[in-house]
């Protein structure tokens, strides 16, 4: 849902409160309340305009301690009047499942939304329903910066540099950017029980190994050498999965 948030002072207001505001967006992104593609506007009164993952995103009964923090010092000096103006098309319908069986972690260039996706609907996966991505962490900052640095990889990739550097970092399971996704991964399997599957992108080159399975290509775990599995989560939503190593590829 993208949503205007005008700003409106309690009263005059003589200090430069940008600052504040922008930590509070920060705040609200790293918590999955509202996506990445937020804006400030200063005009009259400062306008925000955010996309929420879902119509009540901006609930203060999801905020986490961060978020508390600010929204406690905006409130004090403004009102927050919240306008739904209609649908990010850049955004999908996140998960309303009551339980989940598994989740994949995958992203992409150009892709908004949180990065954990619901293997039973297909569908993302707010991160402020999920634990923090490791100990000691308070919000889900790690994931966040994950996010970006595929993405940036990805970008370059794509925009046809296709140098060895940014291929192999989303393709080779060591890469230092699969390592730590894979590590997040992990470490959210490992808090809510289930398994969390990370997703490799796929060359087809010769590092990427596949077997005919009837007429079906399926992939090799580039891990422990097995087989992988073949799954289909919802209509739309076909995948390669180790289960004993966790790891995904897209299905071809």
């Amino acid at each position: 849902m993208f949503c205007k948030i005008e700003l409106i002072p309690k009263e005059s207001i003589n200090e430069d409160t940008k600052e504040l505001i922008w930590e509070f967006l920060c705040s609200l992104e790293r918590n999955g309340q509202i996506l990445k593609d937020y804006k400030l506007i200063q005009c009259e009164n400062y306008i925000l305009y955010v996309t929420l993952p879902k119509k009540d995103s901006f609930d203060e009964k999801y905020d986490g301690i961060y978020v508390k923090q600010h929204r406690q010092k905006i409130n004090e000096l403004y009102e927050c009047i919240l306008t739904p103006l209609g649908k990010n098309m850049e955004s999908s319908l996140y998960c309303e499942c009551r339980q989940r069986t598994a989740m994949e972690m995958q992203t992409f260039t150009l892709d908004i939304d949180s990065v954990f996706i619901c293997c039973d609907c297909g569908k993302p996966i707010v991160y402020y329903e999920l634990p923090f991505p490791a100990e000691r962490e308070e919000d889900h900052y790690l994931t966040c910066c994950w996010q970006e640095n595929y993405a940036s990889m990805d970008k370059i990739w794509m925009n046809c540099l296709c140098d060895r550097y940014t291929g192999n970092q989303r393709v080779k399971l060591d890469s230092a950017l699969n390592k730590q996704g894979i590590e997040i991964a992990e470490y959210m399997s490992s808090r809510l029980g289930y398994p969390v599957y990370y997703h490799l992108a796929c060359d087809y080159g010769k590092s990427i190994k596949a077997e005919q399975v009837g007429d079906q290509q399926i992939h090799v775990c580039p891990k422990c050498g097995k087989l992988m599995k073949r799954v289909r989560f919802s209509e739309n939503y076909e995948i390669d999965i180790c289960e004993d190593c966790m790891l995904s590829y897209r299905a071809h």
